[in-house]
């Protein structure tokens, strides 16, 4: 997997994508001096928050990215708890709560951050139109991207987290339910994003769920996935 995992010393080269075209690795991760600035801020807003929380997130955790959805994604998680499975409701709730206090103002008008993400239209041309919690959705599985060309959550992983997720089969939701935990790691090289189908019934075909070239762990009943390599659970 190291070959098509991102490498900051790798921005600016020419490589070959999925599709055979040629492309350009762009910058995704945080500079020493962006990093610093990144754990000044985050300490000045955590500052009153009840240890607790903070030592559940562990020492070396801070919010990598800058104020925005991304942002207060990943803010909800750690007030909620992290290192702990949260459902994607219990998540969106602690959103809204947090976004909710934050006024924008634009062109005179005011409106709370909150309510200019929900009411948010698809980009032009979007082939799948989205609704709030879609694209909540959506980005937890940008934050578990490593890949060479986009990965979204690289920033994370320089902060020695990663975004897991869970789903669990459940009377009437065809997909399953989604749940969602901000892991903290006491190093880089463990900080990889896990996909748990151990309590999903697939179905359909696995193989519509599962990607063998998923930088990370993946378990289902039977087995595991690490990197791209098999092992069966006995």
């Amino acid at each position: 997997m190291s070959n098509i995992m991102y490498d900051p010393k790798g921005i600016g080269r020419e490589v070959i994508n999925s599709r055979g075209q040629k492309s350009v690795v762009r910058k995704y991760h945080m500079t020493e001096k962006e990093m610093t600035l990144a754990k000044k801020k985050w300490f000045k807003e955590t500052s009153k928050l009840q240890k607790s929380l903070i030592d559940a997130a562990g020492p070396y955790f801070y919010n990598p990215y800058r104020k925005g959805v991304y942002y207060y994604q990943i803010y909800s998680m750690f007030l909620l708890g992290a290192n702990r499975w949260h459902s994607l409701s219990d998540i969106i709730n602690k959103m809204e709560e947090i976004m909710s206090n934050i006024i924008i103002s634009r062109d005179g008008v005011r409106i709370t951050a909150w309510d200019r993400f929900r009411g948010k239209t698809s980009r032009e041309g979007s082939l799948r139109s989205k609704d709030f919690k879609g694209r909540i959705q959506e980005n937890m599985i940008f934050f578990q991207r490593l890949n060479k060309l986009h990965p979204t959550g690289y920033k994370l992983r320089q902060v020695f987290s990663a975004v897991d997720m869970k789903r669990v089969s459940k009377k009437g939701f065809f997909n399953g339910c989604y749940e969602y935990r901000l892991s903290t790691y006491k190093n880089m090289e463990e900080a990889l994003p896990i996909r748990d189908f151990s309590e999903f019934e697939f179905p359909r075909c696995e193989c519509k769920y599962i990607s063998y070239k998923f930088i990370g762990t993946i378990i289902t009943h039977d087995k595991i996935i690490s990197e791209g390599i098999l092992n069966e659970v006995s």
